[in-house]
């Protein structure tokens, strides 16, 4: 028994052990799957991204994208019209529909004019729909990312993308107020087209801000609509100026109550621009109300209230912008003009491309708060010289929500000759290469504070002192 019991125990004891080939083999086999798990799992994870965006059909008002889309109109022959689908893949701040609608909303807003498409003439906007049905994505021609908007956790794979379809960088926000870092960092070579207020955009879309148009396209054979394309500034050989003297043409306005001389309506305390200095300095020689939450404001809640105390008894507006950045002109020139008032300027574009001559006052043409104080004042107190300023509504008149970038956009996605392209570094053309590049410091002898200057505790209201305590978290959280 003994005998045998060591035989059995031997016995176990000489198993062959795997060779050195099997568990070579054993390794090479796990290492080539885990390669071939890493390799296939973005394009898994990618796949299972745009199948998540899918299921998310957004719904306007109860009525399906979807649907708005399938129900387009035949054309006089009878025929299906081409669907032209543009999809708003993040929203515009809180807005899904990007402020302007969604189906043929947009155009039929806009009355987009018409223009020869695929040799035919057909109304632009006519074909042309946009939606929130990320389900859309591989039918659309156009898919549209605000920049304040972007995750770059939330966005289709730019593999995805065929050859045709346009992703559109869409901004209203000066590079200043953009986040450079996260365009660098994930969105080089991944749009194709520009959506924003600058001029050398693909499409110039003002809509947020406002523009100055003719009266009727019949009005002038020499009246262009500002803000004046590169192209009509070559064509015109450098000659921006609308003639709108006309002394058969009266200027009327009511003068007797427009006594005081300067409001500044203000919500953003600390800025780029430096405003803040400049009124400060402003308002040593020539009174300056200032309104809202900054530097002592009064409050002025009801807009269509304050805008006609405006146009009743104040002669200037100060329309200065909170970074001077290459055409970034905003709402606040076009309030100004729209209410019977002269904007005095502060800004970073050539603003003899946004209005006819005579119309404004730019502090930029100044060497200091003193000499721009005294052209005011004598304004002031020279009346004509004063009306002078309002002859440019004989032929133009305020467009405050311009909604003809979207006719632009309507057109070039139906334009077959439309060339491919891809912008390798966004942010670059956006900014330039080095932080906020395009943009520029304000000039000192406008800025530079008065020795007198001593910020008081009652600069700022209590509520924008909230305001900026709680952003102040934000960031260090």
């Amino acid at each position: 028994m003994l005998k045998q019991h060591h035989s059995r125990k031997k016995t176990f004891c000489c198993c062959p052990l795997p060779s050195r080939t099997l568990l070579r083999w054993l390794a090479t086999s796990f290492i080539g799957g885990a390669v071939i798990v890493l390799y296939l799992l973005p394009a898994y994870r990618d796949q299972h991204r745009l199948q998540h965006h899918r299921r998310q059909v957004s719904s306007i008002d109860g009525v399906s994208s979807l649907t708005q889309v399938l129900l387009l109109p035949a054309d006089q022959y009878g025929q299906q019209q081409q669907q032209i689908i543009i999809l708003y893949w993040t929203k515009y701040f809180d807005l899904n529909d990007f402020d302007v609608g969604t189906g043929r909303t947009p155009f039929l807003k806009a009355q987009c004019a018409s223009a020869a498409l695929d040799g035919q003439q057909q109304r632009a906007g006519c074909c042309c729909l946009t939606t929130t049905d990320r389900g859309l994505l591989n039918r659309s021609h156009a898919v549209i990312f605000h920049a304040r908007d972007l995750d770059p956790d939330d966005l289709p794979p730019p593999g995805w993308r065929h050859p045709r379809q346009n992703f559109i960088f869409f901004n209203y926000e000066s590079p200043v107020h953009t986040d450079l870092a996260k365009l660098r960092l994930y969105f080089n070579n991944y749009f194709n087209t520009t959506m924003t207020y600058r001029r050398d955009s693909d499409i110039v879309s003002l809509h947020p801000y406002g523009r100055i148009q003719c009266r009727s396209a019949t009005s002038s054979s020499h009246c262009l609509d500002f803000p004046l394309s590169p192209s009509s500034v070559a064509s015109r050989n450098g000659s921006y100026v609308q003639d709108t003297s006309d002394p058969a043409v009266p200027i009327r306005m009511d003068l007797t109550r427009k006594k005081r001389t300067a409001a500044w309506f203000v919500s953003n305390c600390l800025t780029d621009s430096r405003r803040e200095s400049l009124v400060h300095n402003l308002s040593l020689f020539i009174p300056v109300d200032i309104y809202g939450d900054c530097h002592g404001g009064r409050p002025c809640r009801n807009r269509p209230e304050c805008d006609r105390m405006l146009s009743r008894y104040y002669r200037f507006y100060l329309s200065f912008e909170n970074s001077l950045c290459p055409d970034y002109v905003t709402e606040k020139l076009y309030r100004a003009l729209a209410h019977d008032t002269v904007p005095v300027v502060f800004g970073g574009a050539d603003y003899s491309l946004y209005l006819p001559a005579g119309s404004y006052v730019d502090a930029r043409d100044f060497d200091s708060p003193k000499s721009l104080a005294e052209h005011l004042k004598k304004l002031m107190v020279d009346d004509q010289l004063y009306l002078s300023h309002f002859t440019w509504r004989r032929h133009y008149v305020v467009n405050p929500a311009p909604l003809d970038g979207w006719c632009q956009l309507c057109r070039l996605l139906s334009d077959p000759n439309k060339r491919p392209k891809t912008y390798p570094d966004i942010a670059a053309w956006w900014a330039g290469r080095s932080s906020n590049q395009s943009c520029f410091p304000p000039p000192v002898s406008l800025v530079s504070l008065e020795p007198t200057y001593e910020p008081t505790r009652d600069s700022y209201s209590a509520d924008y002192v909230r305001k900026l305590v709680n952003k102040l978290r934000e960031i260090v959280v």
